[in-house]
């Protein structure tokens, strides 16, 4: 029997597009478009507040402003 291994896509970077858009880059060449509607927490960051982020654990997303860490999956939707 041969057991697969699933690999989860890795966050590389993040670029918010003006107010309203965060763009997801991954380590496998995809992006994902978040609408920050889903999100207001991140939507009311101010645009210096968004640049003072942190990658963990190559799924996660922290901001210092705000007391919240995302997972990749959250912030795709699955």
């Amino acid at each position: 029997m041969t057991t697969a291994t699933i690999h989860t896509p890795a966050i590389r970077a993040i670029e918010f597009i003006n107010s309203s858009i965060l763009f997801v880059h991954l380590d496998n060449d995809r992006t994902f478009i978040v609408p920050l509607e889903k999100f207001p927490v991140l939507k009311s960051l101010t645009p210096e507040q968004r640049k003072d982020y942190e990658i963990i654990d190559e799924s996660n997303l922290s901001f210092l402003a705000i007391d919240e860490v995302y997972s990749i999956n959250e912030l795709i939707g699955i």
